[in-house]
């Protein structure tokens, strides 16, 4: 019991200093006076492991090793903490803080770490673990049953009224972990039946993270040796829209086995998403010097080459823009005759067809006797638009004869 107060007076210290503490009075103050009363309080704290090691070693342990038992500890700390401070009027029982704890990052180890060149196989720890990836596809932010409390069907039972069944969503826990029909009262064991107007929702995404060596097009590997899978990350809530396809990141997430029978999928609860740029010289590699070299003898041969390595069907869209650029340009023919073979297609992408009217289609107003300089100025907009982000696209280069 004392080892378990020290835990929660580790707890308040920790949420002082970092401001958690201060976060959390600011974050009741939307419920402070409200007339009707929620069935499930979130709060999110981002933790330090290193802070909270060096302010009490086991309750740095459980939050790096035991994720559940610490959210139970700060889901404990925080419902006092409302009670005593009179955050919120109408809470009444501890089940409904809901509380996510975010590590900001991991200790600087293997075992800490996820390679996604080397795929686990097997039950690993429910624990934070930190990855890098190439983010290559994504879906639309979707909902997902952040909480909902449960009555007792037995009108003379005390959880017929109130909350006392409360159940919300756990890293890997499907939606009907969450809620369906034949959860019991754990005091007369009558069937629960859900409270459909406190039924509370959120935002989920899911992701696919792949290892970078995946998109290595101009390295030297045997056809059979490498197989790299993507895995499936989810972001809920705050962390929907927070990442792209096609850009590098580091992610602090927990993994967990998602049971949908009869089949166990292995997926990543992300924690904490931070962009990635990985430790690599800055220099030209060996192999790319060679095809320089042996494509010399033409001005167009190791643009095209590289054009085609590029491509959209291998590279994601959205890694390699400058370069992507560079050889689009390289590529584009300035000659006086129009019924040239040689062109460059551009097909630009976008949801905001604002954007594409007045850059990649301006031209179309244009019309003769002006020169190439518009069709330059043009290709430049939508250039520009590629490079910071803002139009996906897609090319396809008709070389005619310059090979």
């Amino acid at each position: 019991m004392d080892g378990l107060l020290s835990l929660k007076e580790a707890i308040i210290i920790y949420l002082d200093r970092s401001g958690g503490l201060s976060k959390l009075i600011e974050d009741c103050k939307v419920f402070k006076g409200a007339q009707q009363t929620e069935a499930v309080y979130r709060f999110s704290f981002d933790v330090n492991p290193s802070d909270v090691l060096e302010l009490n070693a086991t309750l740095g342990d459980c939050v790096l090793h035991d994720p559940v038992k610490a959210i139970s500890l700060f889901q404990s700390v925080c419902y006092l903490s409302i009670k005593t401070l009179s955050l919120i009027d109408h809470i009444e029982t501890e089940n409904q803080v809901n509380v996510v704890l975010k590590p900001t990052h991991l200790p600087p180890f293997p075992n800490y770490c996820l390679d996604l060149s080397e795929f686990p196989r097997g039950y690993g720890p429910m624990r934070p673990l930190a990855l890098e990836g190439l983010v290559i596809a994504m879906t639309r932010v979707t909902k997902y049953t952040q909480g909902a409390s449960f009555l007792c069907s037995e009108e003379k039972c005390p959880c017929s009224r109130g909350f006392h069944h409360i159940r919300v969503h756990a890293p890997g826990a499907t939606e009907s972990a969450t809620v369906r029909s034949d959860f019991t009262c754990f005091l007369c064991s009558s069937p629960l039946k859900e409270d459909m107007k406190s039924r509370v929702l959120g935002d989920k995404q899911l992701v696919e993270l792949i290892h970078v060596r995946a998109v290595d097009v101009l390295g030297v590997h045997d056809a059979d040796s490498l197989r790299y899978q993507s895995v499936t990350l989810f972001l809920r809530d705050e962390l929907c829209n927070s990442m792209r396809i096609g850009h590098l990141y580091r992610v602090v997430g927990i993994p967990a086995h998602v049971h949908q029978w009869p089949n166990v999928t292995w997926s990543v609860e992300a924690c904490s998403i931070q962009p990635w740029t990985p430790k690599c010289p800055c220099l030209v590699s060996s192999n790319f010097q060679s095809l320089q070299t042996a494509s010399a003898c033409s001005p167009w041969r190791f643009a095209a080459i590289v054009a085609n390595s590029f491509g959209s069907s291998v590279i994601p869209p959205g890694l390699y823009n400058t370069l992507k650029l560079g050889l689009l340009l390289s590529l584009v023919q300035t000659e006086d005759n129009p019924d040239s073979p040689n062109h460059l297609d551009v097909l630009a992408l976008n949801s905001d067809t604002l954007i594409i009217d007045r850059s990649g289609f301006f031209k179309c107003t244009w019309k003769q006797p002006y020169d190439n300089t518009v069709d330059w100025w043009c290709l430049g907009s939508v250039l520009y638009e590629m490079l910071y982000g803002l139009v996906s696209y897609k090319s396809t280069v008709n070389l005619g004869s310059c090979l």
